[in-house]
């Protein structure tokens, strides 16, 4: 989750949302307590059995949900995310900014 956070931090302004979803199912005082802790900047919303397996029958968990800009499922990765697979599968799909882009974005938070 740490390094959700910090993607999240880095590529918002090119259109990344982070959405957590818990899975097994937790209570939302638990949840909040846990984002709390770790200073989640993304929301989370408490899963079901029902919400996993319209993405994955796998058991492996993380599991990553990569949706594009037209609400399509793009691609589903088992396990951690690794540098190397958000660099190929996901960068791509974000919006391309230029630098002045950027610093206006940051300069708006």
């Amino acid at each position: 989750m740490p390094d959700l956070v910090k993607l999240q931090r880095e590529y918002a302004a090119q259109g990344l949302q982070v959405i957590g979803i818990t899975y097994p199912p937790e209570t939302k005082t638990r949840v909040r307590r846990f984002a709390t802790s770790l200073k989640v900047n993304y929301p989370i919303i408490l899963g079901t059995r029902q919400i996993k397996e319209r993405f994955s029958a796998d058991e492996t968990l993380p599991l990553t949900v990569v949706i594009d800009r037209n609400g399509n499922v793009n691609t589903v990765i088992s396990g951690i995310l690794l540098h190397q697979e958000f660099d190929e599968k996901i960068k791509p799909l974000l919006m391309k900014t230029t630098e002045g882009e950027i610093r206006n974005a940051k300069s708006d938070h």
